[in-house]
């Protein structure tokens, strides 16, 4: 047994104990320290560095690959491939993650309807209880009990004074139901809630206006446990289930606080919360077994709404209602179901494409009243992952690149200097590489105009050298045509050419950042739609505003579910042809 003394941000210093055999990521992570570790802590991403400053850890393979000799020399060393044998202490470095900067932004046309009912209020004494006479029709719920109680509050005060004409109170309510009442008119907030594999994204809503009083967003910190869904579902059948629950939980409210802060309120003043993401984060976040989602048949153990109080869920004050949307297959989740319902793609007319492009690619075909949806795995590629230098949308990650006159041009977020590549300036990359001849239609690097088998982009701030490699390359050319082809199987099922498309709805924060000419020009988009491409942004989390802004939307989202049939990509033979097609660049 050894102990392990960790510095932190600011120096400050934390000792843990490590028994023996357990690796040091999954000892910082048992103390709550925060590292990625998109590859669940294989040692393929080089994402878990930390650098050694007193004791003693062996250099491995996987810190070889990832570090140069005077960087190992330094005491950089990979968390997952690490297992300490004595007292050792080592600092953990500031990711840049905390500024990660996820898309909560969405598309919302003309301003949104307030989302309830306003009514002033004015009793005069009698023995008829106020929930009697507050809902004469109906038996009234908890919380709506305690803002009667309110209200009677409010009138027994004012009778005692025995001044004047009855005060008058303002009633809000939702389909009948009362959300609060007050003395006067006031902002009744409700928060939308995305939960994505990579990011989360919140926005406060005042219900009465239909405005969003503020937005938040940050990285996933489940990120610890791998970048896609399956590494997170092999961790949940690992016992690490309550782990990862109580993460998105704690993140959820950390978020929730955070856009209260933002709007001089207290969360004890949100009366609805609502929730969607992929079927993967929403058995996470509820705590459900994940254990036959990444096995034939793949079957949830819900796909269903539910509404819960937030005390069920989150520590504190949250105690709201709280509503999980439904999806509408383990693969095609909530988030879809939300991003069709804010698309209005079960309204379209005519053919229309819906596509959200990130760690898993998921699409959707309405035709003729239905809707054919379809989910591959894209990889995290989209997202800054397995990419060597890749990160996600952090400041200073290489967002947009071009070569001029021979030399690349890199644009960074923010304009900070670089850390790294973002998944649209890897998408930028490789068309600039095809444009130049640096890279063929098979994706191999030309070895005469790169001998060096890699292109140099920039240095970093402390002189290091951020380079594309060829396995980068590789690696988005699975996630290109697993994309693509899905796209291909999907009308090709349907008997539809891309000329039959009305609009493309590109949804999520990789197509809202991504450059169009490029995504074309590796194969990403097919040139017939991007002139019918409509970027939406983050489209669940609009749709989990659109949800609370309409109850009536509640109806529309089962509606949905109900119209839409999964097709299953694995199984078809169109797309397992295509797919190879589709590894090449031409």
């Amino acid at each position: 047994m050894s102990i392990v003394s960790i510095i932190l941000a600011e120096n400050k210093c934390q000792d843990i104990t490590c028994e023996p055999g357990i690796s040091l990521l999954k000892v910082l992570q048992s103390a709550g320290v925060y590292l990625p570790a998109i590859c669940g802590g294989n040692g393929n991403c080089g994402k878990c560095a930390v650098r050694v400053r007193d004791g003693y850890l062996p250099v491995t393979a996987s810190d070889r690959a990832y570090f140069p000799g005077s960087r190992l020399e330094e005491g950089y060393r990979l968390a997952c491939a690490a297992f300490p044998a004595e007292d050792i202490r080592v600092e953990v470095s500031e990711t840049g993650e905390g500024d990660f900067s996820a898309v909560n932004s969405f598309d919302a046309g003309e301003e949104s309807p307030p989302g309830l009912d306003e009514n002033l209020l004015s009793l005069e004494k009698s023995a008829e209880s106020y929930a009697r006479r507050l809902a004469p029709d109906r038996k009234l719920s908890y919380a709506e009990l305690l803002e009667a109680s309110k209200l009677a509050e409010a009138q027994g005060r004012f009778f005692e004074a025995a001044a004047g004409e009855p005060e008058k109170l303002t009633v809000y309510r939702e389909r009948g139901r009362i959300l609060r009442i007050s003395g006067g008119p006031e902002p009744v907030y409700a928060a939308a809630v995305d939960v994505g594999t990579t990011t989360l994204a919140l926005a406060l809503l005042d219900l009465r206006t239909g405005r969003v009083a503020a937005r938040f967003s940050a990285v996933n910190r489940q990120r610890e446990a791998g970048a896609d869904v399956i590494s997170r579902i092999q961790r949940a059948n690992d016992g690490e289930l309550p782990r990862l629950s109580r993460t998105v939980r704690e993140q959820i409210a950390e978020g929730i606080s955070a856009l209260c802060r933002e709007a001089s309120t207290e969360v004890r003043a949100l009366r609805k919360i609502a929730i969607a993401g992929n079927t993967t984060m929403m058995h996470l976040l509820l705590g459900l077994s994940c254990r036959l989602l990444g096995q034939t048949p793949f079957t949830p153990v819900t796909l269903d709404m539910v509404s819960l109080s937030g005390r069920e869920i989150f520590d504190g004050e949250l105690s709201c209602e709280t509503v999980v949307l439904p999806g509408i297959s383990t693969y095609v989740g909530a988030d879809i179901t939300a991003g069709l319902l804010f698309a209005g793609i079960h309204k379209a007319r005519g053919p229309a494409l819906f596509m959200d492009i990130g760690t898993n690619g998921e699409m959707a075909l309405a035709h003729k009243g239905k809707i054919l949806c379809a989910a591959t795995a894209a990889g995290p590629a989209f997202e800054g992952g397995n990419i060597r230098w890749g990160t996600g949308s952090v400041p200073g990650a290489i967002s947009r690149v071009l070569v001029r006159d021979g030399a690349w041009e890199c644009t960074t977020i923010g304009g900070r200097p670089p850390v790294g590549i973002c998944g649209s300036g890897v998408v930028d990359i490789v068309y600039q590489g095809l444009k130049t001849g640096l890279i063929q239609q098979s994706g191999r690097f030309s070895k005469d105009l790169l001998p060096g088998g890699e292109i140099s982009l920039a240095k970093t701030g402390d002189g290091r050298d951020i380079v594309f490699c060829q396995k980068d390359v590789r690696e988005l050319q699975l996630g290109k045509s697993a994309v693509r082809s899905g796209l291909d199987a999907l009308l090709n099922h349907a008997g539809l050419g891309y000329g039959d498309i009305e609009t493309l709805y590109l949804a999520g924060g990789f197509g809202f950042n991504l450059n169009m000419e490029s995504g074309a020009g590796i194969g990403l988009i097919p040139d017939a739609l991007l002139p019918r491409v409509s970027l939406i942004g983050n489209s669940s989390l609009g749709g989990a505003v659109k949800f609370l802004l309409n109850p009536e939307h509640e109806e529309t989202l089962y509606r949905i579910a109900a119209q839409s049939e999964e097709f299953s990509l694995p199984e078809d033979r169109y797309f397992s042809g295509h797919f190879i097609d589709n590894i090449n660049f031409d």
